[in-house]
């Protein structure tokens, strides 16, 4: 047979026994057949169709058992493409809404055992996409349609909208994947809008709109880090090609700056300071009393709290007389979620002295109106305006020391303070000063060695009354030899 009519036979409308070969169960492929001759060309390319059959039913068993959502699929009798449902393509969820589609793409994977093995790894990789929810539709997965659409709709649509605009459609995308309370709205603010604020919103997307913001940032700063991620993902959303430019401003990620974490000598000080009445010509914040702002205070030094969970305490459990031990819980619903939902336990006081110190059973919780981000703000220019020399957020980090101090399990201050044992490492750990490590070590090392010494100094006391009592039994000793036997007792000395 020419390779032209090998090349061009389709054996798909192959027929054995009255059975046609889709119809032939693929795991018996060496049955097919099997009285042609071997010069019978078409009869090996129908098995050898239906083997490549079998083993792309064997990769889809292996998939599901790994829970992967994306098949393979005969797009031809010569390719193997990827069906699974997938957010809709550009264009196709104008008319009817619809989020997600079924869609069978076609990545030119040939049928043969190479191509089954590429199409298993890709069926891997796009799943794993849509888990993390960072699925795309590349030029690569739409095809030709791809092509059609960057030669048409979509560049002409990224043309026609200013940057505003664009910026309204990806705010639209972000919340399919994030839910709309407290949390998802400061994460679109502070994440994603805070940065892009940088570009001209009334400018086309282009290069330069996008340089101009790089500019305005300085050069391995944690601005200029974050504004390089945040473009990357919008360029991608808009499926405009700015590669090369962003990566040409690409930063590594800066380490913070040093922190100045109050001791408890200076958290007792600060409290003071706190209730200290401003100059009604110079703050607005006196609409709170100065007692309200102590209690407040209080709270973020005694409990480590994040600044807005301080309005998702639940007060009436905090003052219940059967809560003996002043643990503090929060409610998430009073604040529209908190950073990490829920804690999963109660917070206690690490010194219970302050709860009385600082009179935190007598609540007075800041009566400042606004939304929850002006009223926490409140409290951040609170701080600023009595120049006590640290941030609210110092409060927490000398919580987190604090029990490092008292030697209590990274696990248990890592519940305490609502997140996972990594983040406690990495993030508190860090501002531990050489100061604050010595203080530990003294507390620790030095304290547990003198009381070592204290137990062996009472040893050595007691060791010498002993010696004491065996040297007057061994001097009446002597004298009882010496009255009775003298010459012994003269030869021996």
């Amino acid at each position: 047979m020419s390779n032209l009519l090998t090349n061009n036979y389709n054996p798909r409308h192959a027929e054995y026994e009255g059975v046609s070969i889709d119809r032939w169960d693929a795991s018996q492929w060496k049955k097919w057949k099997v009285d042609a001759p071997k010069s019978d060309v078409k009869a090996g390319i129908e098995r050898e169709y239906l083997r490549i059959k079998y083993a792309v039913q064997t990769a889809n068993s292996g998939l599901s058992l790994e829970r992967v959502k994306i098949k393979l699929k005969f797009t031809s009798y010569k390719s193997i493409g990827l069906q699974g449902t997938f957010p809709c393509k550009p264009g196709d969820g104008e008319n009817n809404g619809c989020r997600n589609k079924q869609y069978t793409i076609s990545l030119g994977f040939t049928a043969n055992d190479v191509g089954v093995k590429a199409a298993v790894a890709k069926a891997r990789e796009l799943d794993l996409l849509l888990v993390t929810k960072q699925f795309v539709w590349t030029p690569e997965l739409l095809g030709r349609e791809g092509e059609k659409v960057a030669s048409t709709g979509s560049i002409k649509t990224i043309k026609s909208k200013s940057i505003g605009e664009l910026i309204q459609d990806y705010e639209q995308e972000f919340w399919k994947t994030h839910e709309k309370n407290r949390q998802g709205m400061r994460t679109w603010e502070s994440h994603y809008l805070r940065h892009l604020k940088k570009l001209p919103a009334d400018l086309p997307l282009t290069n330069q709109a996008l340089e101009s913001a790089l500019l305005s940032t300085r050069p391995n700063s944690s601005a200029r880090f974050f504004l390089i991620w945040q473009l990357r993902k919008f360029c991608d959303f808009c499926q405009f090609d700015a590669q090369r430019l962003i990566d040409s401003y690409a930063t590594s990620k800066p380490n913070p700056s040093l922190r100045q974490i109050p001791d408890d000598a200076e958290i007792v000080a600060g409290f003071e300071k706190m209730g200290t009445p401003l100059s009604p010509y110079t703050s607005k914040d006196n609409i709170t009393f100065p007692d309200q702002w102590q209690w407040a205070y209080g709270m973020l030094a005694t409990y480590g709290l994040r600044p807005h969970e301080l309005f998702a305490i639940d007060l009436p459990a905090f003052i219940d007389p059967n809560n003996t031990l002043h643990l503090v819980t929060l409610k998430p619903e009073l604040t529209g979620g908190t950073k990490t939902g829920e804690r999963s336990c109660g917070i206690p006081p690490l010194y219970p002295d302050w709860v009385d110190l600082f009179d935190l059973m007598n609540v007075k919780l800041p009566a400042s109106g606004g939304t929850l981000n002006n009223r926490t703000a409140k409290l951040h220019i609170r701080f600023r305006n009595l120049n006590l020399g640290f941030r609210p957020y110092d409060l927490r980090h000398a919580y987190a020391i604090r029990g490092h101090r008292l030697r209590i399990p990274i696990k248990t201050m890592a519940d305490y303070m609502g997140h996972t044992v990594n983040e406690h490492t990495r993030t508190y750990q860090r501002w531990m000063s050489a100061d604050t490590n010595l203080e530990i070590y003294k507390e620790v090392v030095i304290q547990k060695q003198g009381t070592t010494k204290e137990a062996l100094r009472e040893r050595i006391r007691e060791l010498e009354a002993q010696i004491l009592a065996l040297k007057a039994e061994n001097s009446s000793l002597r004298g009882l030899l010496g009255k009775y036997a003298p010459d012994s007792l003269n030869a021996d000395v």
